[in-house]
């Protein structure tokens, strides 16, 4: 079977949709709007959307949301036809773009994977101009499998994709509600993925360098950053906050009789607090331990004191 339908591009925009990205959907037997398994295809000359199917039942023709702000203003949640709803507050005049996602360009971190709120599992928001000062985001109702999931021992959650430093980063915070959706508070503009990853094992959390991460009193986090260049398993004293910078180079000469490889990193607190638990491991390359002149079995952490003295951890 095949679809078509020819659009009028006047109401296209007073809809507040993007005309290059009409689709076709149906809804499933969920209640739930669904891109078919074939995608739709658009010609902007003709202005015609068609779409291939192998069934009929209640079809509509959608295309990514066009929101205008105001800059500085608290606007009142905007909502999408699919119930997904966005509060947000940004630095100037600009049009925000709401791209739904079915699938990821680039891979998801190990034991996470992509969890189905309504017909996508991601949105790209994009701004016209400035940049986003507060947004927060409740996601449409998840698919029955994925919400099922939960149910069966899965935890659900966030990620962000950095496009600077290529990575995903996990965001705090993150809540599955009890009417199935997900909110979420978005720091920036760029692509979320909503996915799922075991509720009954410690899942290290994708991070970036010298981004924030919030750290537990009552449980131990794994954090991972780049990629698992570097793991940080840290529970505080306190509810807290933990930051880490990578640097290239140290603010004191190397002791006597030491090489650095040339990765220092910056760990702090957002208290002033000891933590009850505290691990640091680093992914090193071997090339780059010979180019440092340093003996790779001899590698070794340390510290600098408060008196600015390298020093070696009591527990080595």
């Amino acid at each position: 079977g095949e679809i078509k339908y020819k659009y009028d591009s006047t109401a296209v925009a007073a809809a507040g949709a993007i005309e290059a990205s009409l689709r076709f959907m149906y809804k499933n037997n969920e209640s739930v709007w669904t891109a078919p398994d074939g995608g739709s295809t658009i010609d902007v000359s003709t202005k015609v959307v068609t779409a291939t199917t192998t069934h009929f039942s209640e079809w509509g023709v959608f295309g990514d949301a066009i929101i205008s702000i105001t800059a500085n203003t608290n606007h009142a949640p905007f909502e999408l036809a699919d119930g997904t709803k966005l509060i947000l507050k940004g630095t100037a005049d600009a049009q925000v773009i709401i791209t739904p996602k079915i699938s990821v360009s680039v891979n998801l971190p190990a034991n996470f994977f992509l969890f189905k709120v309504a017909s996508y599992s991601g949105l790209n928001i994009s701004l016209s101009a400035g940049t986003i000062i507060k947004a927060n985001l409740t996601t449409s109702p998840a698919s029955v499998t994925a919400a099922a999931s939960i149910a069966t021992g899965m935890q659900a959650a966030c990620l962000r994709f950095d496009a600077e430093a290529n990575i995903y980063t996990y965001i705090d915070g993150a809540t599955y509600n009890a009417d199935k959706t997900m909110t979420v508070d978005l720091p920036k503009a760029g692509f979320y993925a909503f996915v799922s990853a075991s509720a009954s094992v410690s899942i290290p959390l994708p991070t970036i360098y010298a981004e924030a991460r919030v750290t537990s009193s009552t449980s131990v986090k794994t954090i991972s950053y780049a990629g698992g260049e570097l793991t940080l398993v840290v529970q505080t004293a306190t509810d807290d906050e933990i930051t880490c910078t990578k640097k290239s180079n140290g603010t004191k000469a190397d002791p006597a009789h030491k090489k650095n490889i040339g990765a220092f990193f910056d760990i702090e607190l957002g208290k002033n607090e000891k933590v009850k638990k505290g691990e640091i491991e680093y992914k090193y390359d071997s090339d780059a331990v010979a180019a440092a002149g340093a003996s790779e079995t001899s590698l070794r952490f340390m510290y600098k004191s408060t008196d600015g003295i390298w020093t070696a951890p009591d527990g080595g």
